[in-house]
């Protein structure tokens, strides 16, 4: 032995103590949810020990044919073994699940922001904890390795062949509750999966539909606008963190004087209907409920086709990068993103707003000529909440959990926007333009937890601003019901019907899809149906009705369903779910799988 110590009596035994030390570990982390397994599901617990052992016994096989740089090898080999345990359980104490093929894709098609929220949610704890996995691993490893010795070219074959056999035998019932299964299995097929659907299957919903949208559109004759319109589409702004809708601290004193004045109307219960931007911004855009990236045309695609109306989309985000802008850039006459123009990037998500708002003020006082329809959709207010000039706003000192980094953001964007109807006002066009201001999702700080979104559709990560500007001489039936609607639940899938209607246009057919939008110039069904889904590190939908939130979570095979009167519980904390009538909860748990049939139903629809 190259260390000099005694091998083990017994060494197979001895190549038990890693696997022991995996499933003991991830048993005691994982508690909560493998103790709700039934019986037959939580013996996958026990049984994947197998494949731990087995996984284990090939590598330290493995790692006894170096010579004197053994050790050196083992400790490569534990180091690797816990940076992978930290970032899974990292991901798994953010999430609440083991990473998945999702969080795979995930990170190799957006690294940059994968590395970001890795970099920002670490800390001396992760440090502390690599540190120690990797010393008692390598002790580990380095008995294991010293109670075996090298195997013949032979042997060494055949370890590898089991191993490759119990690979293709776990693979497929893993498939089926992968949490269900330990660490090791969990993980690695994950990203087993991930690359099998990048490379010789479909892709995952992530990559699916990044191509470019095709559809026709009936020639017809083209009305004149009577209205212009912008689109501001902040990101991840959430209405709880802006004093319009009653925060303690100022974030919105530009909004407040408009909303003072009376001159916007701000919609109190307005939710996102996904939690992340490549679904929420598509549904807003195009009025469908769902998930898919389907060959349908957006609001400004009607509004060209159809209007003497120029259109234009400003965006401070990277979206050639990831070929989004093959989503969004089809019939527009001017489209604009950060890699479009080779801007400096300001953070992993684009340019810095303020090089945006310059920018396009500029285009507003010398180039843009009325009628138009303008979305510009903003940046620094996602993570990781960076203000380029801090001097220039900075009135909230940020604390570890960023909350107040992330306020200022809102601050700066406030004061943003106060620069955009400067320069609407002094070129005449704001007592003629239409303005919607809406945010993409929520974020949350903590309150469940987790940071950021992707997680829940609890309120900090769905209910987010909405606010209109009507402009002088807009007709007052339209005012009075806009004013009406304000108070009702609203959705993002109400945007593409009201401008629809603000142009004097109807869609040229019907999709089961658009029903759950309404144009928000007539009045709003009473008990009207909103549906929001999350189908990113999680599997959930909810609905809205009157003053009830519904919501339905699979997660890992078990289905949960929770009921909360927004009313009376505005936090989401007293689930009421077993209080409901058996006869209440199957028609409620219908209508909860009918939102998910529809948000992820693949209609193709040339319109």
């Amino acid at each position: 032995m190259t260390d000099g110590t005694t091998p083990p009596r017994y060494p197979y035994l001895a190549l038990c103590s890693v696997p022991l030390l995996v499933l003991v570990m991830d048993f005691a982390i994982r508690y909560p949810y493998l103790r709700l397994l039934d019986w037959s599901t939580f013996l996958h617990f026990p049984v994947s020990f197998l494949f731990e052992w087995l996984a284990i016994c090939t590598v330290v096989h493995l790692l006894a044919m170096f010579g004197r740089h053994r050790n050196r090898a083992v400790l490569a080999v534990a180091a690797f073994i816990s940076a992978v345990q930290v970032v899974a359980y990292g991901h798994y104490f953010y999430f609440g699940i083991l990473p998945n093929p999702y969080a795979v894709n995930y990170l190799l098609d957006h690294s940059a922001d994968a590395l970001s929220l890795i970099r920002s949610s670490a800390d001396w704890h992760h440090a502390a904890w690599f540190l120690l996995l990797t010393a008692v691993q390598f002790k580990l490893l380095q008995l294991s390795v010293n109670a075996v010795q090298p195997l013949s070219l032979r042997l060494r074959r055949t370890l590898i062949v089991l191993f490759i056999g119990a690979v293709v035998v776990f693979d497929n019932n893993v498939r089926f509750a992968p949490a269900s299964y330990s660490f090791t299995p969990a993980t690695v097929f994950s990203l087993k999966y991930a690359l099998q659907e990048r490379w010789f299957g479909r892709s995952f919903d992530l990559r699916g539909g990044y191509m470019r949208r095709r559809f026709t559109l009936q020639d017809t004759t083209r009305s004149t606008a009577r209205y212009n319109c912008i689109i501001f589409i902040s990101e991840s702004v959430r209405k709880r963190s802006m004093s319009a809708y009653g925060h303690i601290r100022p974030t919105t004193p530009f909004l407040d004087s408009l909303t003072a004045s009376g001159s916007v109307y701000l919609f109190r219960r307005h939710v996102s209907n996904a939690v992340s931007t490549q679904y929420s911004v598509p549904m807003m855009l195009s009025g469908l409920f769902t998930v898919r990236k389907d060959d349908v045309p957006y609001i400004y695609d009607h509004v060209r086709n159809r209007t003497d109306a120029r259109t234009y989309f400003f965006t401070s985000q990277s979206l050639q990068r990831s070929t989004i802008d093959l989503i969004y850039n089809t019939s527009l006459d001017t489209f604009v993103c950060q890699d479009k123009l080779e801007w400096e990037e300001f953070n992993d998500l684009g340019v810095d707003d303020d090089t945006l708002t310059t920018a396009v003020s500029r285009l507003f006082s010398t180039a843009l000529r009325p009628p138009f329809l303008t979305v510009i959709q903003f940046n620094n207010t996602h993570f990781p909440y960076s203000v380029k000039e801090p001097s220039r706003v900075f009135r909230f000192h940020p604390d570890s959990s960023g909350v107040e980094r992330y306020e200022n953001t809102i601050l700066e964007q406030d004061a943003m926007l106060r620069r955009y109807f400067s320069v609407l006002q002094r070129s005449g066009m704001l007592d003629s333009t239409v303005i919607f201001f809406l945010s993409d999702h929520g974020e949350a700080f903590g309150e469940r937890g987790h940071n950021g979104h992707l997680n829940t559709l609890y309120s900090e990560e769905i209910d987010v601003p909405m606010w209109v500007y009507l402009p002088p001489g807009f007709p007052t039936a339209l005012r009075q019901t806009i004013s009406a609607n304000s108070s009702m639940p609203t959705s993002h899938l109400d945007v593409f019907p009201t401008l629809m209607h603000l142009y004097g246009l109807t869609p040229g057919t019907t999709d089961e899809r658009s029903h759950y939008g309404h144009t928000l110039f007539n009045p709003l069904p009473q008990e009207r149906i909103v549906p929001v889904v999350g189908k990113d590190m999680i599997d959930t939908k909810a609905m809205v009705i009157g003053h009830w939130k519904y919501i339905m979570t699979q997660k890992d095979g078990l289905i949960q369903y929770e009921a909360y009167d927004l009313e009376g519980d505005p936090g989401e904390r007293m689930n009421m779910w077993s209080s409901i009538t058996e006869e209440e909860r199957s028609i409620l748990r219908d209508r909860l799988n009918r939102i998910d049939r529809i948000a992820t139903r693949n209609m193709q629809h040339n319109n």
